[in-house]
């Protein structure tokens, strides 16, 4: 299944990674939404990394697209978790966000693994 605008690939067992391409159209998200958790579905997924390392700023629009996103993974107990958010990204994102996002980060898939156990 090809998703324009993203690449989501299988990494490991259960383990997906998605790939945003700067052609990401988010303003349709719940076709995105649906066609991403239908994938993850089929594949009996159980989580999903979300590379934001080409995503230099994260306004209030992208913020509820990856919430969204989020908050969609969680219900069909998939786990998302943003990596490689860059400096500028994170400081955007601490200047309008008062809540506990939908999401997990870490610096990396490695990094976010050795937390878990």
């Amino acid at each position: 299944m090809s998703i324009p605008g993203l690449h989501l690939t299988q990494i490991g067992s259960g383990d997906f990674l998605l790939e945003p391409s700067r052609s990401l159209n988010i303003c349709d998200q719940d076709q995105l939404i649906e066609r991403i958790a239908t994938r993850l579905q089929q594949a009996r997924a159980s989580r999903l990394y979300y590379d934001l390392a080409e995503q230099a700023i994260i306004d209030p629009v992208y913020y509820a697209w990856l919430n969204a996103l989020a908050r969609t993974t969680g219900a069909i107990n998939v786990r998302m978790v943003c990596v490689h958010m860059q400096p500028t990204a994170a400081f955007a994102l601490a200047q309008f966000t008062h809540e506990i996002p939908a999401f997990e980060t870490a610096l990396d898939i490695s990094g976010w693994q050795r937390t878990e156990q």
